[in-house]
Order: C-alpha cells, then structure tokens, then sequence
C-alpha cells in the first residue's frame, strides 16, 4: 500500500502524516504547531495529539498485517516521557496477530533529538475487510 492512500480527514486536522504502511509496520510524522499546544504561549503538545498520532500508526501497522481491513481501535496505553517539543514521528510494530485481536507497539518521538515522548501499546479488532467492519454487520 502507498501510505498516500492512508488518508483520513481527522488527519488533516491534526497534520498527521501516515508516511509507510507496510506488513505488520506503520510510520507516520506529525509537525508541531502551535494548534497542537497544551497551554498558551508554549510549544508542547497535548497528550490527546500525542495519542492519536500513536492511534494512527497503530492502526496502519494491523490493518497492514490484515489486508487492509478495517481494525478499529479497543485499547490504547500510553506512557509519557518527555514533553513533545519538536515535529513527531511515530512507528507501530506489530507483535501479535489474532484472529480478533492484534496488539502493536508504539514508539513516538521528538524528530529533532529523537528523544522519546510516549511509548504504548495498542489493540486493535480484526477480522474486517475493507468494506465492512470488524464487528462484524457493520
């Protein structure tokens, strides 16, 4: 898949960009603005933006490992490290491909130092397809 075909408007709103989706592994960047703060005057990104560019590149990463098929989101930790400053970029790694489940790690960075800001760990349902999802009826 060419991660220019990775398009969500939601990503649009944030500035993620979803730079390699490739089997079981996803990369994505996001660069800070001042939209992205968490307090006025100041250069650091909210948790909600940290989190959801981890959500985006772990979403990919399954739905790569699964032919592209819809892989919604049920549980997404994360640890914060240090405060992200700088432009992010993130990559998820699969580390297990289930059936119902599929569970990545995530690794999100400062692009600048590559200090790291968050690390997590995402499960995401399987068992979609492209049109319908993996809950099935959907």
């Amino acid at each position: 898949m060419d991660a220019d075909d990775a398009w969500v408007p939601y990503y649009d709103l944030l500035g993620i960009d979803i730079t390699t989706v490739d089997d079981g592994y996803a990369a994505a960047r996001m660069d800070l603005t001042d939209e992205h703060s968490a307090a006025p005057g100041t250069r650091v990104a909210h948790g909600g933006a940290v989190a959801s560019l981890a959500d985006s590149v772990g979403y990919w990463a399954v739905s790569s490992a699964n032919d592209l098929a819809l892989t919604p989101t049920v549980d997404l930790r994360l640890d914060y490290l240090a405060p992200g400053t700088d432009d992010l970029r993130a990559e998820a790694e699969v580390i297990r491909n289930g059936a119902s489940v599929g569970s990545v790690d995530v690794l999100v960075e400062r692009d600048g130092d590559g200090e790291t800001v968050a690390l997590g760990r995402g499960t995401f349902k399987t068992g979609g397809s492209d049109t319908r999802g993996a809950w099935g009826g959907e």
